[in-house]
């Protein structure tokens, strides 16, 4: 039986929960950094940044599973576009490590505006207006404080990509409210 777009996007919310709980952890994580820069030495903070991200997804799967949320949806062709497009964050980590080598002042604005920017597929993926304000939050609030505030922006830059994230989470949790409310499963189609 052949499933339409509309059912496998269905199941793949369902399943995954929009995905909040990554956002939830991406936000612990950057509010972490925050109060890092008041503790550690720079160097150490700004290697913390590049390496640190790597906890994201782990603590991302630990919190999905405490609020039964599946990422790993068998046999949803959107799960695995959902893996597909995190994956090239780890292409990332080369460009975080030659910003640090040369320019490490700008390593919140190039994390945040690389990281933010790959939430927006998620959009479509997940049918959520939610990863578009997390993209455009985060990309543009590590341009401008991250660009402009470069003496403070291992503090104020994290920050801001925490209550964005923060915010994200909020939307999404009213988005499946919303539709678990508004919402019927799509009528599955015999296949052709």
């Amino acid at each position: 039986m052949n499933k339409t777009l509309e059912q496998l996007q269905f199941e793949v919310i369902k399943e995954s929960k929009k995905g909040y709980p990554i956002l939830l952890a991406g936000a612990i994580v950057f509010f972490l950094f925050a109060l890092l820069s008041f503790f550690l030495p720079m160097e150490a903070v700004q290697l913390i940044w590049i390496f640190g991200l790597g906890a994201i997804f782990p603590l991302g799967l630990l919190l999905s599973k405490l609020v039964g949320a599946n990422f790993f949806a068998s046999k949803n062709a959107l799960a695995a576009l959902g893996g597909i497009v995190a994956f090239p964050q780890a292409f990332f980590i080369p460009v975080f490590i030659l910003v640090h080598s040369h320019i490490p002042q700008y390593l919140p604005f190039t994390i945040g505006v690389l990281a933010g920017s790959h939430f927006l597929p998620y959009m479509w993926i997940y049918k959520s207006k939610a990863y578009l304000v997390v993209t455009l939050g985060v990309c543009l609030l590590s341009l401008t404080l991250g660009g402009w505030f470069v003496e403070q922006a291992f503090s104020i830059v994290p920050i801001a990509i925490s209550l964005t994230y923060l915010l994200g989470v909020f939307l999404i949790l009213k988005e499946l409210k919303e539709e678990k409310a508004d919402f019927t499963p799509p009528v599955e189609q015999a296949g052709v």
